[in-house]
């Protein structure tokens, strides 16, 4: 049967999952979550939470989905530790660092690949399954007929069923943080893709809204292809929302009851803006929800997990054992898991007013209303002629059930070891070498080759359609690689990929810039040597340590860093920052350009406004994707001489939308201190880095 995962935003959270039915469910800590919008579990009620869970038969995960910096290492790492202590399941995670980290400290405990490290086709679950993850959190982008071949390649699948939709590809959104909000890779999501942009001088509303997805009618489809989790997403939800439609999905799961058209209205009216649907459909405008009917319909829904309420129960069985009327009855109680409590019960008295021979014992122990348990059936032994008070035998009932939901929550004996040791320093380099990043051929001006460039990267595509403007640099024997897509799925683009790569490698092309941690080992594979590129999120020393130890010539540090965290990081291998150009506000698997220009014209990038006047152009990806880059170009030619004492190995100038020329007035404005300053800067995260 499918596992059914809810979300848990707080102590009440988990309640209104659990007695609704969840047969799991996900949590954060309040210090490291990974929806700063939830509440999450705060530090004094974690263990509780779980224990409650547990002891209720309801698996519990932790969600440290967060890109983390070095300074929160330590302090991941023991929070995970206290986790697996307190019998947590699993730990969800995204961040390279942390998974070497839990890899030394909690060997045993076992971990989970989240959707934004963007595991997509069957060599990335093998992928999945070498770096020691035992399920695979699907990115939600992905169709029925994509997830069944993703089956039973050694590794467990869980797609989300149920929540909002972001417009982007999973892990592949800056939009908020470039608006000037929270970072979606720090749990600080905004939601600025549901704002309204214009498209083509038109106000096409809200290009980048999709309606909510609600796939509760292909439930037994999402099984049929290989899911074995079916997970409610939205946790920053009301507690309110995990109860009801946990309740709707657990009826669905466990009973095959599907919802009537009714009841699902009723849901999406009170809880979704934009409506629900099962694919990626652009939303309307968003709707307004009638506060109080929202209000009323929580009201009900508060009964239905409210303290001491216990809708979900654990079968057990009592059993009594007389063993003399001047020795105490030995006493036990056993669940369908085979936990099993065993005490010292009441001593039989003469002025007992239960016999032990009798049904009177039974109806004691049958009264377990208020307690996680059922009692189903209880079997007495050698108790003729002797009998025991009532309280004494009501107080033992409720002494063996505290024990035995103490067995059920009690975590599994894992082993502990150690924090692994800091990663090296390498040498640093007192001066950066310089490497120019190109989203077109036509941008190879023959005078940036005159520039002293240590490396050029360039479109994949590009290189294998027209490599010619490569020669005045190879020339200079200056390094090429070729970008690789952001985004890889489905086996038509697998194919179409693998062959760019054997027409490169016959171009001689020897290196690849990889944006995503499946993609750069799909390289190597390809026997490549791959460098990662600034959108693979390296946030931290022991991420970069990693990367080293996995063959990477070089990293390309995060945009979300500031220059004192670069500065900090302990560079086990060389190290690239980039300090000119558009960051990716988004890739989108949404064709912008055609809902643009009314037809498919990928070969034209349009532009996208918002109702600040801020221009966001739009690329065309690999795969009729869409890149979506910021609204104003990261520029700090005025402070070149601050990158000299971050030690890295070089300093990336990346072009985007700007002409040969501009390119070239660029590169002299760093390396010749020319003076020239192109319009719409931004100091981006260098001076204050994220929260």
């Amino acid at each position: 049967m499918i596992e059914l995962l809810s979300p848990a935003p707080s102590p009440e959270g988990a309640r209104a999952a659990v007695q609704n039915g969840a047969d799991a469910v996900y949590l954060s800590f309040a210090q490291l979550g990974g929806e700063r919008r939830a509440p999450n579990i705060g530090d004094a009620a974690f263990e509780n939470t779980v224990a409650y869970c547990k002891s209720r038969g309801c698996r519990v995960y932790l969600s440290m989905d967060i890109l983390l910096n070095d300074g929160e290492m330590a302090r991941a790492g023991g929070l995970c530790l206290r986790a697996q202590r307190a019998g947590v399941d699993a730990v969800i995670l995204r961040d390279m660092g942390l998974l070497r980290i839990l890899r030394r400290l909690t060997p045993e405990l076992p971990l989970f690949a989240s959707a934004a490290l963007g595991i997509r086709t069957p060599r990335d679950m093998a992928l999945a399954a070498a770096l020691g993850f035992s399920r695979v959190f699907l990115p939600p982008e992905l169709s029925l007929d994509e997830i069944a071949p993703l089956a039973n390649q050694g590794v467990s699948l869980a797609c989300m069923v149920q929540g909002e939709l972001c417009a982007a590809e999973s892990g592949m959104c800056s939009l908020s943080r470039l608006n000037g909000r929270g970072s979606a890779d720090r749990g600080g999501c905004a939601g600025s893709c549901r704002e309204r942009f214009s498209l083509g001088g038109r106000w096409d509303s809200t290009p980048l809204s999709f309606q909510d997805r609600c796939l509760i009618r292909r439930l037994e489809k999402l099984e049929k292809a290989g899911v074995e989790c079916a997970y409610i997403g939205d946790m920053h939800r009301r507690a309110e929302f995990s109860a009801a439609m946990t309740d709707l999905y657990a009826r669905a799961a466990h009973e095959g009851k599907l919802p009537a058209a009714p009841d699902l209205e009723r849901l999406e009216t009170l809880f979704s803006e934009y409506g629900y649907s099962e694919d990626m459909t652009p939303a309307p405008e968003a709707r307004t929800v009638d506060g109080r009917e929202l209000e009323a319909y929580c009201s009900t829904l508060r009964r239905s997990y409210a303290e001491g309420s216990e809708v979900r129960r654990i079968n057990v069985q009592f059993a009594l054992l007389a063993r003399g009327e001047h020795q105490s009855v030995r006493m036990g109680v056993t669940d369908d898991e085979g936990h099993r409590a065993v005490i010292d019960g009441p001593m039989p008295v003469c002025f007992g007013d239960v016999p032990l021979e009798s049904e009177a014992v039974r109806a004691v122990l049958y009264k377990t209303a208020g307690t996680p348990f059922h009692c189903t059936d209880v079997r007495m032994k050698d108790g003729e002629g002797l009998a025991v008070a009532s309280a004494e035998l009501e107080s033992a009932r409720r002494e063996l059930l505290r024990q035995l939901a103490a067995l059920r929550s009690e975590a599994k004996d894992r082993k502990e070891g150690s924090f692994p040791a800091e990663p090296d320093n390498r040498e640093e380099y007192p001066e950066p070498a310089v490497s120019f990043r190109f989203r077109s051929m036509e941008q190879l001006d023959p005078r940036l080759a005159e520039m002293g460039a240590s490396v050029i990267y360039v479109p994949l595509e590009a290189v294998v359609k027209d490599s010619a403007p490569l020669k005045p640099f190879t020339d200079k024997g200056i390094t090429v690689a070729a970008v690789l897509p952001p985004v890889v799925q489905g086996a038509e683009e697998e194919r179409e990929l693998d062959t760019l790569l054997e027409k490169a490698k016959k171009l001689g092309i020897r290196e690849l810039l990889a944006p995503t941690l499946p993609l750069a080992l799909r390289g190597k594979n390809a026997g490549f040597e791959v460098r990662a590129g600034a959108e693979m999120n390296v946030f931290n020393s022991y991420a970069l340590q990693n990367l080293s130890a996995w063959g990477f010539l070089s990293a390309a540090l995060s945009d979300q860093l500031s220059l004192g965290q670069v500065r900090a990081l302990r560079k086990s291998m060389k190290c690239e920052f980039v300090i000119y150009g558009r960051e990716t506000a988004m890739v989108t698997s949404r064709c912008l350009i055609k809902a643009s220009a009314g037809r498919c014209a990928c070969g034209t990038p349009v532009q996208m406004s918002d109702e600040k006047g801020g221009v966001w152009p739009v690329i065309r990806e690999f795969g009729c994707r869409n890149t979506v880059f910021s609204s104003r170009k990261l520029f700090l030619a005025d402070a070149y001489g601050e990158f000299l004492s971050c030690g890295v190995w070089a300093v990336q100038l990346s072009f985007t939308t700007e002409s040969p020329r501009e390119c070239v007035s660029v590169a002299k404005s760093y390396l010749e201190n020319s003076g020239y300053r192109p319009n719409g800067l931004s100091r981006g995260e260098r001076y204050k880095g994220v929260k």
